[in-house]
């Protein structure tokens, strides 16, 4: 059994330490792949220059922002560089303006209610998974936060949106305290 680390708030100022706390946990040994959610690219890189030794097991989510894939071209073209892979995906949230179903935007405001980084997490495993980056079942580390930076990790098993009811968290190893 692992602790939890709380946060009093969530947000950037907790990058360093949330990714410290993955690192450690990633060398266990039992992590197939760490997700980490990185819409600008900033984070990404403070966990490259923190942690090297995760650059070849390191999958970036990111999104698109105002029309345009984020991170920008430059920041995946560093990544890639270094062994990671990149890919973008779109928010549990935002699927509801596609399907008119509300199904998955409320599953995203159920994650919510545990902390915004902990929706952020879920949704980057099922992403990554969804896109092949990641295979059903895998035990995966996956890193997220609450607007920028990283204040939530956990350990869970991979799945699809597709097979939802096989996504499973195991372990909360960071998060704020209080939603903000």
């Amino acid at each position: 059994m692992s602790e939890i680390l709380y946060f009093e708030k969530g947000g950037a100022q907790n990058s360093e330490r949330t990714l410290k706390i993955a690192a450690e946990r990633f060398a266990k040994g039992d992590i197939e792949a760490i997700l980490l959610a990185s819409s600008y690219g900033d984070t990404a890189l403070l966990a490259l220059e923190l942690c090297p030794q995760i650059a070849e097991k390191l999958i970036v989510v990111g999104e698109v922002i105002e029309g345009k894939q984020s991170p920008d071209t430059e920041t995946c073209h560093k990544l890639t560089a270094a062994g990671c892979s990149v890919t973008w995906g779109t928010p549990m949230g935002a699927m509801s303006v596609f399907t008119k179903e509300r199904t998955a935007a409320r599953i995203a405001d159920a994650f919510r209610r545990v902390s915004e980084g902990f929706k952020v997490v879920c949704e980057i495993c099922m992403i990554a998974t969804t896109q092949g980056y990641v295979k059903s079942g895998a035990r995966v580390l996956a890193i997220g936060g609450t607007h920028r930076g990283a204040d939530t990790a956990i350990v869970a098993t991979a799945a699809a949106f597709s097979d939802f009811t096989k996504f499973e968290v195991h372990e909360i190893l960071c998060k704020p305290y209080s939603r903000s």
